[in-house]
């Protein structure tokens, strides 16, 4: 497996916590890429602002402690109104979008 979107998709390595907005437009989540082992939960919401993180916008948990090896989800869902990202404790991951 490579670390490396595919063509075309655009990607953003979650490194810190906090709540962060990729895009305020539509898009597609399209992959999330786990590498390794940490502790923390990286939520994504169907949002253009960091305000409209409601669960009723929720489109995935990832919720740790993952003790897997490095792994890869596809997800392929559209956010319609935007894409946010919400983390908290040591996460580190990278996802793919577009």
């Amino acid at each position: 497996m490579s670390l490396q979107p595919a063509g075309g998709d655009q990607f953003v390595n979650v490194t810190g916590v906090g709540s962060v907005v990729v895009s305020n437009t539509g898009v597609a989540l399209r992959r999330i890429i786990i590498p390794g082992t940490y502790v923390g939960s990286v939520e994504f919401y169907n949002s253009a602002t960091v305000a409209g993180t409601a669960a009723s916008n929720n489109i995935i948990n990832i919720g740790l402690p993952n003790t897997n090896q490095y792994r890869s989800i596809d997800v392929n869902a559209n956010a319609r109104n935007g894409l946010v990202y919400a983390a908290t404790g040591t996460p580190v991951l990278t996802f793919t979008w577009d």
